[in-house]
């Protein structure tokens, strides 16, 4: 008889990501085992292409389209469901579910407390997925994530690259975006380390963000720099995205989404991390050739705690400072 497992990530793109690892593991552990995914629909198209996976679905927040989620899972019996990240919302989803083991490691009242794995705050999201699955006699296969691409996103983005003039692995990805304002680094600033790359290095550059407001602050390096060689990927999929940052030589970025998809695939990538320690949910097992993290500086530390946060953080982290980095990173790395 066939098992098979549900696992369950619905909270944002870096959390899902976070996961993969514990994907991988759990199908190498046991080949036969049929895993199934609910996930946030956003993030949906990050595991289409995962071969680990057997059914996806996707996990919408309104409470009124949650049925036809359930509707799909009453029909399924699993032998276990794992909640990799979730938030209480899913509990309505709750009585759908198929299983009398269902496990977490957060702490949510609507599961039976011996059915919550108690961990150390400090640990990594990645690391605590693999804790989870460890319990039950998977066996970890190293904490690195990633993503599949299939051929019809690969050629879209060699277009949209050739398009461009640019080749792969030399332009450096600006992600200019992030979910929340405290962790978008300084219009100015991007625009200021744009020019010092184009000044000081041969490389292109590649403008990225995915909201309505990323557009706009593409549109205006654009405009400043009025340079044939920048250009912006602002229009693209995720997923085309995602396989533009794949070919990227190098990539800035704040604590956000991309800078996940930046790691699962292995581009060499500055990180900056001005609200939250990067400990628990930055780079997680990631060679130093591969990322370098930058914080806000020791004098600000204290700004963590007050009351308006939106109004420090990221902000102190210097053009100069990140400059310093991008130069280290391009001599370890291949250049044009």
């Amino acid at each position: 008889m066939t098992v098979r497992v549900l696992l369950v990530s619905t909270t944002g793109m870096g959390d899902c990501l976070w996961g993969t690892p514990g994907i991988r593991a759990l199908k190498k552990t046991f080949p036969e085992i049929e895993i199934d995914l609910v996930v946030n629909k956003s993030w949906k198209s990050l595991f289409d292409f995962n071969p680990y996976l057997n059914k996806i679905f996707e996990y919408y927040s309104e409470w009124y389209l949650q049925p036809f989620l359930g509707i799909k899972l009453l029909g399924m019996h699993y032998d276990a469901i794992y909640l990799f990240h979730t938030n209480r919302d899913f509990r309505r989803l709750l009585p759908w579910l198929r299983s009398s083991s269902v496990w977490c490691h957060q702490n949510f009242d609507w599961i039976p407390e011996s059915h919550r794995m108690k961990m150390d705050t400090t640990f990594h999201g990645v690391q605590r997925r693999l804790i989870m699955l460890e319990n039950f006699g998977v066996k970890p296969d190293g904490g690195q994530m990633e993503i599949f691409f299939d051929q019809a996103t690969l050629d879209r983005s060699q277009q949209i690259l050739k398009s461009h003039n640019f080749s792969p692995g030399k332009y450096i990805y600006l992600n200019l975006g992030a979910s929340v304002e405290k962790k978008r680094w300084k219009l100015e600033c991007f625009i200021e380390l744009a020019s010092q790359i184009l000044k000081k290095t041969s490389w292109n550059i590649m403008l990225g963000g995915g909201g309505p407001d990323d557009q706009k602050r593409s549109q205006a390096i654009l405009n400043q720099l009025n340079s044939p060689r920048v250009s912006t990927d602002c229009m693209c999929s995720l997923m085309v995205s995602a396989s533009i940052i794949s070919q990227a030589g190098l990539m800035v970025t704040s604590d956000t989404g991309p800078m996940h998809i930046g790691l699962a695939v292995k581009t060499p990538v500055v990180a900056l991390f001005g609200t939250i320690s990067p400990t628990g949910s930055g780079p997680y097992e990631i060679a130093d050739h591969l990322c370098r993290v930058i914080t806000i500086d020791p004098e600000d530390q204290d700004s963590f705690n007050v009351e308006n946060p939106d109004e420090y953080h990221i902000k102190s982290i210097t053009v100069n400072r990140v400059w310093e980095q991008v130069e280290k990173m391009l001599a370890n790395n291949s250049s044009p």
